[in-house]
């Protein structure tokens, strides 16, 4: 996989999962009677907060495997598997319960620190995206220079889910709830691509 593909399939893939365009009416919905500047300082704590989860992960991902005896390979097939879960609920129009449950969405609206939970995990950093980076990272054949276009394609859609959900008001009074789902469930599709290649190249190097 030359470098240029690479860094196209990680963003795709990442910014499809994590999906901020999705996420804005859950935002607004959330941070309902916000200040202009609270509901900034919300946004760029859950970016913090997704950053930490997914970096995180991705570094020790290596070490989680080891300890747990499994290969990359493995790890490829089951997260192929919940990426298209994902994907697949996206394409149905719904926040996919790996994602956001209704209680933790109902319950954020009494704690002081939803830029942590529910903003920043599970509805940025949940599984599918900490999943997504942990695999495209550690992949055994992936170079120095390979692992460094991970990492800028993290930090890429990291950034442009800033400014989405920065200009979220705006966004959705572009767009309104049709034109964010549909986005969705164009990401959705996307997603789900993503999904079945990653299990069919998992259960291809298993057994060849």
């Amino acid at each position: 996989m030359s470098l240029v593909i690479l860094f196209v399939t990680v963003l795709v893939a990442l910014f499809a999962i994590i999906n901020p365009i999705g996420a804005v009416p859950i935002l607004i919905s959330l941070t309902d009677g916000y200040s202009l500047k609270e509901r900034k300082d919300v946004i760029r704590k859950s970016i913090y907060m997704a950053s930490g989860m997914i970096f995180g992960f991705m570094f020790l991902g290596v070490y989680i495997f080891d300890v747990l005896g499994i290969s990359i390979y493995d790890f490829e097939i089951a997260g192929g598997a919940l990426l298209f879960k994902v994907g697949f609920d996206m394409l149905q129009g719904k926040t996919s319960n790996t994602k956001i449950t209704p209680a933790e969405q109902q319950d954020s609206a009494e704690r002081e620190a939803i830029a942590i939970a529910p903003i920043g995990t599970p509805l940025l950093a949940g599984p599918g995206s900490i999943t997504t980076a942990i695999i495209y990272f550690n992949n055994t054949s992936i170079t120095v220079i390979s692992r460094l276009i991970v990492v800028a394609a993290v930090i890429v859609v990291l950034i442009i889910s800033f400014f989405l959900l920065k200009y979220s008001i705006k966004i959705f009074a572009k767009l309104g709830k049709t034109g964010s789902m549909v986005i969705s469930r164009i990401m959705g599709l996307l997603l789900t691509a993503i999904a079945i290649e990653l299990i069919t190249t998992g259960i291809m190097r298993i057994f060849l």
